[in-house]
This record gives structure tokens, C-alpha cells and sequence, in this order.
């Protein structure tokens, strides 16, 4: 398994730390306390943002795609 190395301020760290429960790695603690957030539905987030700023995103995917798109050029 690939490693990342994140730096995070000692407040963060120490947070961090007193939400650790026993034996639990620092990779288990953060996919135990990001777990509620990945499994939010889309409908949840239905009007969280205004019509206007909604469209100008829309215009800016469309007119610059390749920006946003998460897939590698001719990989599918």
C-alpha cells in the first residue's frame, strides 16, 4: 500500500491523538472519523448552494472540463 506524509499543526495532532482509541493507527482513526461523511446522500446537499453560484460552476466545467475531470486522458 502507497504512504502519503501529511503535516498538520500540533493542536491537530494532539486532537488527533486523544481520538485515537487503543492499537488504532493514525490511517484507521481517519477513515473511522471520515466514514459519516462519505456515506452522506447528494439529496443532502440539495440547495446548500444559491442558483447563481450554481450556474456559474456548471459554466465553468463546461468550459474547462479537463480541470475537473478525475480520469486520465485516453485511460477509461
Amino acid at each position: 500500500m502507497a504512504h502519503k506524509t501529511l503535516t498538520i499543526s500540533e493542536e491537530a495532532y494532539e486532537m488527533l491523538a486523544d481520538l485515537k482509541k487503543e492499537g488504532e493507527s493514525f490511517t484507521e482513526l481517519i477513515k473511522r472519523i471520515t466514514a459519516p461523511l462519505r456515506k452522506r446522500k447528494l439529496s443532502e446537499f440539495a440547495g446548500a448552494i444559491k442558483d447563481e453560484q450554481f450556474e456559474k460552476a456548471v459554466l465553468e466545467v463546461r468550459h474547462h472540463p479537463s480541470r475537473y475531470s478525475s480520469r486520465k486522458r485516453g485511460k477509461r
